[in-house]
């Protein structure tokens, strides 16, 4: 692949991107407290955001000029008509539109520096990884307590709110914090899904105000700026525009339900993949490689032959299966789950240890 050379008379696009951030942040930084150090904190920020709907696009919208430094955006929906009066990211012509995409392409054009991740599917556990906040905005118990167990073995906090009729809540968990408290101290009980805004209605300014709050609850915990919601929980009654605090904590007899243990993954050097690479062996029939990166990443160069998790379909079980990632932390977090989730007589997951970096680090090739 043949790279352009740069246009010498062509303006550079990264200094002029800085300058509108900073432009864009001026004002976070004048607030008392705040300053040089709080846009530093911003920018070394990495923030997970599960869902880009009524809460979600309240959410995005603030984060997308904090001067944040990655923000990923995990949804498996598409904007249909009847978001449009709350989802505010959203307009008529991006009806049909993968939701997650959508919500990156209007954070980047807010801020060209931000690194956006657009991930159109559900949540996993293995999404947690490498990143410091997690904001829970699908609005979904079953998805929040995937979130709690998969932010509490991360030991990553993360902010959770929920907007149904004229009724929203907002709080921060954070199970690793001097005082623990997370989800499952709030609704102890399993309990499914109950309501939807389809069924019962949703005032559209409820999500944005609710979403605005969590949005705050971000920049508290990365950059100090007020304090989060922790064994708080905020609640609003848009009837009235009436906010309560209620005092939340982990009593004598409260436990979060215990995870159960993951195996964990062999891994194998760089040059031990070269090699069975280079001379078609490995487990039975041979090596497949899976790049769990995302497709940002995967653009900067892959190991010849990889396929990403979609590709994959019923692989023989005398191969072998490798999972790369850039590190290796979030390669070893998926096939941690799919050791745990295959049948019998699937075939092994291995993890290549440092990932792609590594790779890289010993001049092994890559291709684009």
């Amino acid at each position: 692949m043949t790279t352009p050379a740069p246009d010498p008379a062509a303006p550079d696009p990264d200094a002029a991107a800085l300058a509108a951030r900073r432009r864009s942040t001026s004002r976070t930084a004048a607030l008392d407290g705040a300053g040089q150090p709080a846009l530093d904190a911003l920018a070394r920020a990495r923030v997970l955001v599960v869902g880009a709907g009524g809460l979600g696009a309240p959410v995005l919208t603030y984060l997308a000029g904090s001067g944040l430094g990655r923000i990923t955006i995990v949804d498996h929906d598409t904007v249909d008509t009847s978001n449009l009066a709350r989802q505010t990211l959203f307009a008529a012509a991006d009806v049909g539109r993968s939701k997650a995409e959508c919500a990156a392409d209007r954070v980047r054009g807010v801020d060209a520096v931000v690194e956006v991740v657009a991930l159109a599917e559900r949540f996993r556990p293995e999404h947690v990884v490498d990143h410091d906040v997690v904001v829970d905005a699908a609005d979904s118990v079953e998805v929040t307590r995937a979130v709690s167990d998969a932010c509490a073995a991360a030991g990553v906090p993360f902010v959770w709110g929920t907007a149904l009729g004229y009724d929203g809540q907002v709080s921060v968990f954070h199970d690793a914090a001097a005082d623990p408290v997370d989800f499952h101290d709030l609704h102890p009980e399993a309990l499914p899904d109950e309501g939807s805004c389809a069924a019962d209605g949703v005032l559209p300014a409820l999500c944005g105000a609710v979403g605005a709050v969590m949005a705050a609850q971000v920049t508290a915990l990365v950059a100090g700026l007020g304090e989060p919601l922790l064994g708080r929980v905020l609640t609003v009654d848009a009837r009235r525009w009436r906010w309560t605090e209620s005092r939340l904590r982990r009593g004598p007899g409260s436990a979060r339900p215990v995870a159960p243990t993951l195996a964990e993954p062999p891994r194998i050097a760089p040059a031990e993949l070269a090699r069975r690479l280079g001379t078609g062996t490995g487990t039975g029939t041979g090596t497949v490689l899976i790049d769990v990166r995302t497709d940002e990443e995967r653009a900067t160069g892959v190991i010849p032959g990889s396929l990403t998790p979609g590709d994959l379909t019923d692989p023989d079980p005398g191969v072998e299966l490798v999972v790369v990632c850039a590190s290796g932390k979030r390669a070893t977090a998926w096939a941690r789950q799919a050791i745990a989730d295959r049948p019998a007589g699937a075939p092994p997951v291995t993890v290549l240890d440092g990932g792609i970096t590594a790779w890289r680090q010993e001049g092994l090739p890559t291709s684009f």
